[in-house]
């Protein structure tokens, strides 16, 4: 059987990539940080994941194996030595993290003549697979010499509906029915082998990374900052609210037309794309965290991210960026005491002021008509939120 190994065992992990390895063939070994999940899987080799469009029908992956990112090391290496794909999906900030692991292990692989292997870095950033070959390039001026030789880095494009549950006192993970996992197809080690059914393989990645991060992510974000700035805590809420529903798709429709003219969408494409986007969010029966939803909100701030990214080219293509606008201003706003970013955003505006903060998460310059609607809007909503608070 082809051997896979995936480092991450969250939702996105095992309840979309793991899930693909396992349709396609694979037996797939987990690396993960969650001891108690590696123990899970180990004890059966499977993992239950439960399908939401299927009135939560059970399916289980079978052939697993899990390896603590702790306390298996050496196992670790052993497989980046001898796998056929090695997959990630940890957080695009995580990504250098597991850099030096994957170093080791590869400088074993080319040391010993080993077959080129196809690296997959599955996570909601532009150009993931860079990132990913970027950090492991860092740590050793030398791997530039080998690197390339030993190792595959196509970049992709990610997008299921994915939940953490739990049931009889395990870990399970729902899922939804529809999926899109896009590969840069010419960076495969053979773009005539597909490693994974039913993927679309792609020569123009990037507007399929930018539908997804501008429209999707972009609406969620948008939903989840403006949520918290209304006092909501479950996205659900933010969905059963007739206005605010009406707001997201205006904000992904401001993306939309970014996209028609950079990429040749069309509107019909646009308006059936939304469309699957608004129904999957308004499904019945889920329940998702507007803390989780809006997490690491420094991320999500950055220049070619959800936000931003769409924001600013809309300006420079003369186009409306009204609700987009918005969404940059709430995101200042967002409060978790349990999230890094979130902490290091509000000491950040605290100690420097808004203008400040605005130029140096969002690299959008003072003076300019998108800086004083943002820190207008962020003042309209600091009122707001003290309001509903």
């Amino acid at each position: 059987m082809k051997q896979a190994l995936h480092f991450g065992g969250g939702s996105i992990g095992i309840g979309f990539i793991a899930d693909l390895l396992y349709e396609s063939g694979y037996e797939v070994t987990i690396v993960d940080i969650d001891r108690d999940l590696v123990q899970q899987i180990n004890e059966t080799n499977t993992f239950d994941l439960y399908l939401i469009n299927e009135g939560y029908q059970k399916k289980q992956l079978t052939n697993l194996h899990a390896l603590s990112s702790i306390e298996d090391q050496k196992e670790i290496i052993e497989k980046i030595r001898t796998t056929e794909l090695i997959t990630t999906a940890v957080w695009a900030e995580n990504l250098p993290k597991i850099a030096p692991v994957l170093l080791k292990g590869l400088k074993k692989r080319v040391a010993e003549n080993g077959q080129r292997v196809t690296i997959l870095a599955c996570e909601n950033a532009m150009f993931n697979s860079e990132i990913l070959r970027n950090a492991i390039l860092a740590l050793d001026a030398s791997a530039k010499v080998w690197l390339d030789q030993i190792a595959a880095f196509p970049n992709t494009a990610v997008d299921r509906m994915v939940l953490a549950s739990e049931h009889q006192d395990k870990k399970t993970i729902d899922i939804g029915r529809d999926y899109e996992l896009v590969i840069e197809e010419s960076k495969l080690v053979d773009p005539t082998d597909k490693p994974i059914k039913d993927a679309v393989y792609t020569t123009d990645l990037k507007k399929y990374i930018e539908r997804k991060l501008y429209v999707v992510n972009c609406g969620h974000a948008w939903a989840g900052y403006i949520g918290f700035v209304h006092g909501y805590s479950v996205m659900r809420d933010v969905f059963s609210n007739e206005e605010l529903v009406q707001l997201i798709r205006e904000t992904m429709w401001e993306s939309a037309h970014l996209l028609m003219e950079k990429h040749g969408f069309t509107e019909q494409d646009m308006a059936d794309y939304i469309d699957f986007i608004m129904d999957r969010y308004q499904t019945p029966g889920i329940t998702d965290m507007i803390t989780r939803v809006s997490r690491s909100p420094i991320r999500k701030l950055q220049p070619e991210e959800r936000l931003v990214g769409p924001c600013v080219q809309c300006e420079e293509h003369g186009l409306k960026n009204t609700r987009l606008l918005e969404g940059i201003a709430a995101a200042f706003l967002f409060d978790n005491p349990e999230d890094e970013q979130s902490v290091e955003l509000l000491a950040f505006v605290a100690e420097h002021g808004i203008d400040q903060a605005i130029v140096h998460f969002t690299t959008i310059s003072a003076g300019t008509r998108m800086h004083q609607v943002i820190k207008g809007n962020y003042q309209k909503f600091l009122t707001k939120q003290r309001r509903v608070k």
